[in-house]
């Protein structure tokens, strides 16, 4: 008897997911039982690692079960690149359902020695940062109309809309969380980073070169430094000129990116307008606990009878904040 063929890898759908189909739903409980999946509200999606696991390796010998481009664009999807990550901050994805502690220090002096001398004492204060799983919940509706279509013809419209619903969820909470309400505590509250004060709601280029000062003599390094506005803070200092009658404008384009003082600037409408950032992307971390897990609600609110349903993605989720004094937030 001749040796069949390999089969393709299969193509993984979250709304064939969701519908309960048992080639997702036998890939959603390896993800639960392998990556955790803290506090269970419902199905485990494979995340970004996993998918890159069951991508690799031949059919025959027990990879290569799932297609990675596909089960790429669901995992980008139920957990996306966030800005502070475009900026270059870390993720830290774990199995572990428990409070994470990172090292924090502070501080640390030396000295030079004569012939002979002991070394000057370290003072040094290492101290912990803790990362705890708060759940984000992001919500995404459709109709009666738009979920009776073929799902080949939904599936990258759904995903597309999706990623932007739990980008906005948690950059919203890991940029201005208060804290409470079972909230991270956001960037631009958390005690210790630097501040400016402005003379007007438009700062001027004096006022944000302060910032840069206030930021290098933390030791903080200026090339790595980044800018992160709101929209609306970007288009004003767009706007805004250096001198009255010079005609340069405090935001510049130069090298493919928008700057200021020479540094590149990021923006989302998820941090609070008026705050103006500049930071070290690697003095934080987002933090994530186990997968993604995505629940169809049809029956909430009266869903059963208007048809209308939701896709609703959780993610445990936790900012930490490794260095506050290489962040600086200048407001008026």
């Amino acid at each position: 008897m001749a040796n069949r063929s390999p089969e393709p890898p299969g193509r993984f759908s979250l709304l064939a997911l969701l519908a309960g189909d048992s080639y997702e739903a036998g890939l959603s409980r390896i993800a639960s039982d392998k990556y955790g999946q803290p506090q269970a509200r419902g199905l485990a999606v494979p995340h970004k690692r996993m998918a890159r696991d069951l991508g690799v390796g031949a059919a025959t010998s027990g990879g290569n079960i799932a297609s990675g481009q596909q089960l790429q664009a669901v995992a980008q999807a139920v957990r996306p690149t966030l800005v502070l990550e475009q900026m270059g901050a870390e993720r830290i994805e774990v199995n572990a359902v428990a409070e994470l502690l990172f090292p924090r220090w502070s501080g640390g002096t030396g000295g030079w020695l004569s012939e002979g001398e002991a070394s000057v004492s370290d003072a040094t204060t290492i101290a912990s940062v803790s990362a705890t799983p708060k759940c984000a919940a992001a919500r995404l509706g459709m109709s009666r109309r738009l979920r009776n279509q073929a799902r080949e013809d939904l599936e990258s419209a759904v995903l597309r809309e999706l990623g932007q619903c739990v980008a906005a969820t948690l950059e919203a909470g890991f940029l201005a969380g208060t804290g409470s309400n079972d909230e991270p505590l956001g960037l631009i509250n958390t005690p210790g980073i630097g501040t400016a004060t402005f003379a007007a709601a438009v700062p001027t280029l004096a006022e944000l070169v302060g910032m840069i000062e206030t930021y290098g003599d933390a030791d903080g390094d200026i090339g790595a430094a980044r800018w992160l506005l709101h929209p609306s803070d970007l288009a004003d200092l767009l706007k805004a000129q250096v001198d009255a009658d010079g005609g340069e404008t405090i935001v510049q384009w130069q090298d493919g990116a928008h700057r200021i003082a020479g540094l590149p600037v990021f923006s989302t409408r998820h941090l609070t307008e008026g705050k103006h950032l500049l930071l070290n992307p690697s003095a934080v971390a987002t933090v994530f606990f186990g997968p993604a897990q995505v629940v169809m609600d049809e029956y909430s609110n009266g869903k059963s009878l208007s048809g209308a349903a939701e896709i609703c993605v959780f993610n445990f989720a936790d900012l930490a904040v490794l260095r506050p004094t290489h962040v600086v937030v200048g407001s008026a």
